[in-house]
């Protein structure tokens, strides 16, 4: 029965449901793993096994008692740390938050436990969001189960490593530029950014704690990581919707475009002079352009109608990601200020201008970079009436080594094929689709020179992240797709 723990997660929520195995011993069965597993890899920092236990039980004697079971009915799962969860710390990476425990759920997790989701714990992230690896002053790294050395990438390191080593049937996370896609990427999972504002991250830190239940986080979403696309669908499925506030505006899954491989219209963007991709990456474009004229597909590469570029892109994203970044209810004080102020002067390098800039930009600035946004969206919008999805790189690398620069974030730098290129680099290309506001979904491709799991990603139009999740299931099937870390099948 251990085999089920890397079962997808609707095949487990049929076989709880059909009574093959109950949430009860499916909860038991990842607590085992996470015990025997869990020291090493650092990926679940807060567990309540009891409570878990219980709302296992309770799912089991719904089911027999013949009662109508929701799409996640009794699957054990673990959220980013970044979601309140009522009795449950939640500190977001934050030494100020490290006694904090929520009186309610964030309004996705009242969702996902309507669904009949039993919430294990939480996963590890970097400090407020804040960071490409998992890795904070509280609970420090979550390390790759491909290779202990190297990082599980960020925010939502924590939640790739749980998930890909089989230590929970999913988990639910956020990103602003990549949190989600490039975790899963450099742990060989199926990552998925949702549409933006489909998801509602009321009582997601940042805002908050406790009093953020609405907040327009500029281009923040929610997002899964799945051994499994097709998991992905009953996830969005529970959890996309309005908020009252919304007025009654309704946010509803499109059907996706196409349902065979060879019927979608495919772009694909190979490189890019701004952001370059190492030879594992090219290797990686290579097998999916392979896989995909093999399957029929008509494959168009670098189109002339792609709407923007990555510098132009990022140079929208910058001030628009740093604004958002600064804006803390719990945290901003004239104190705290002149303190981030100091440090970004102290360590002037790489990005760190752009930061300055972005952290204490005025209004007017502000609005500047979100009309280039809008301008780009709408260019997208464009872009996507001739073309299905667009096939890109998820970041310039496969998992880098460990940082242990937790303050001096711009001084870091990684390894592209023997140069050494910024440490935000690996943002660029997943930033692309948090500026156009549509999903993109990580897919598994192949294994890279050294062993360590290679991704790309699909981006699609707004509302059509059913689209996006078609086509990784169906060029998942052509390529590797998720295969479990050897240390831990």
């Amino acid at each position: 029965m251990s085999g089920i723990t890397f079962a997808p997660a609707h095949e487990q929520a049929q076989a709880v449901a059909s009574g093959e195995v109950s949430s009860v011993e499916l909860v038991d069965l990842y607590l085992e793993r996470i015990a025997a597993h869990n020291r090493r890899l650092n990926a679940i920092v807060t567990l309540d096994p009891d409570r878990a236990r219980a709302e296992a039980a309770a799912a089991d004697s719904k089911r027999a008692a013949g009662e109508e079971l929701g799409l996640l009915h009794g699957l054990p799962i673990t959220l980013k740390d970044s979601f309140e969860t009522q009795g449950m710390r939640t500190v977001c990476g934050r030494p100020d938050l490290e006694g904090y425990v929520p009186e309610r759920d964030a309004e996705a997790v009242t969702r996902l436990r309507a669904a009949g989701a039993v919430i294990m714990g939480k996963t590890n992230m970097p400090a407020g969001n804040q960071d490409v690896q998992a890795d904070n002053p509280v609970f420090g790294p979550t390390s790759n189960p491909w290779d202990l050395s190297r990082t599980s990438g960020g925010s939502a390191g924590g939640g790739a490593v749980a998930t890909a080593a089989g230590l929970t049937s999913f988990d639910f996370g956020s990103e602003i530029g990549g949190s989600t896609r490039i975790p899963s990427h450099f742990t060989g999972l199926y990552g998925h950014k949702s549409t933006w504002h489909s998801i509602p991250l009321a009582g997601h830190v940042p805002g908050g704690p406790g009093d953020g239940r609405w907040l327009d986080m500029d281009m923040a979403c929610a997002g899964a990581q799945v051994r499994d696309p097709r998991d992905l669908v009953p996830i969005l499925q529970a959890t996309v919707g309005p908020l009252d506030p919304d007025g009654g505006f309704s946010y509803a899954l499109r059907p996706p475009r196409a349902t065979k491989l060879e019927d979608f219209r495919v772009a694909v963007w190979i490189d890019d002079p701004a952001c370059p991709v190492d030879s594992d990456i090219a290797a990686a474009m290579d097998d999916a352009r392979t896989a995909l004229v093999a399957a029929g597909v008509t494959v168009v590469e670098h189109p002339a109608s792609l709407p923007v570029d990555i510098a132009t892109s990022h140079k929208a994203f910058r001030p628009l990601v740093y604004g958002a970044f600064s804006y803390d209810r719990s945290g901003l004080t004239p104190a705290s200020n002149a303190a981030l102020l100091g440090r970004l002067l102290q360590h002037p390098r790489g990005d760190a201008g752009h930061a300055l800039k972005g952290t204490f930009q005025s209004h007017y600035s502000w609005m500047q970079a979100d009309t280039a946004r809008h301008a780009i969206r709408l260019r997208w919008i464009d872009f996507f009436k001739d073309f299905d999805v667009v096939l890109m790189p998820v970041a310039p690398t496969v998992a880098p080594p460990h940082h242990d620069k937790l303050v001096d974030k711009f001084g870091r730098s990684i390894d592209v094929d023997g140069e050494q290129r910024p440490y935000w680099d690996q943002v660029k290309w997943s930033a692309l689709a948090n500026i156009s506001g549509g999903p993109a979904t990580t897919i598994p491709v192949r294994r890279g020179r050294t062993g360590l799991p290679v991704g790309l990603q699909v981006m699609g139009p707004a509302g059509g992240d059913l689209t996006t999740i078609e086509f990784a299931a169906l060029l998942g099937r052509e390529v590797d797709g998720y295969v479990p870390p050897p240390a831990y099948a």
